[in-house]
């Protein structure tokens, strides 16, 4: 694989040396994140797209009762997520899952919180990613979305660039919160970073 390929899906001894890269990047943005959303009553979490492990690694450590299920396309980065989360790997409070956002393994109602870190660039539909996202989550529960980019005026000549480099997709805020609530989310709050160009976005099922 080549660089380009790595970032959207890790593999091997390259795409440990790039997941590690990203764990290193992506901490400052998930600990902002983390200060601004309440995670301390989640009891069940899907991880989409969990890659190496370092953001929920970082989640754990706010929502210090859950289990955590990760789920990635990669085994070498589900091999990694139990790795960097090995403590809760061995107290039975982490299962990795290989599968995709298009068709996620699990029954309907099956966790109160799905998570997603700097992934949804990638995934194929996300008006129809967002809804299995909702068919697994119980009433009452969230989907929490972190990531480092959107699509706004200010963004367009760096988001090109990564475009064309990755073949990543980038939303409005606006566009994300309207495809959330198509997926049927009741609720949208979005909080940014405007100098980071970070943003957090929690999306509500009813009974919230």
């Amino acid at each position: 694989m080549n660089f380009h390929s790595q970032v959207r899906k890790p593999t091997g001894v390259q795409g440990i040396i790039m997941a590690r890269r990203m764990n290193r990047n992506h901490r400052g943005m998930m600990q902002w994140a983390l200060d601004h959303i309440d995670v301390s009553n989640i009891t069940s979490i899907l991880d989409v797209g969990c890659g190496g492990g370092g953001p929920m690694s970082q989640l754990s450590g706010k929502a210090t009762g859950a289990k955590f299920t990760g789920l990635d396309l990669s085994i070498d980065m589900l091999r990694m997520t139990c790795k960097v989360n090995s403590s809760r790997f061995k107290e039975g409070k982490l299962r990795t899952v290989r599968g995709s956002v298009s068709s996620l393994p699990f029954h309907a109602g099956s966790f109160d919180t799905v998570f997603a870190c700097e992934t949804t660039y990638f995934w194929p539909d996300l008006r129809e990613n967002f809804r299995e996202c909702r068919r697994v989550l119980a009433n009452g529960g969230r989907m929490i979305l972190v990531q480092e980019a959107w699509d706004a005026p200010q963004w367009r000549e760096r988001n090109k660039s990564w475009q064309k480099g990755f073949s990543m997709r980038f939303c409005s805020l606006e566009e994300y919160a309207s495809l959330l609530k198509e997926a049927g989310f009741a609720r949208v709050t979005t909080t940014t970073e405007e100098e980071q160009g970070w943003f957090v976005m929690v999306a509500e099922t009813e009974g919230n």
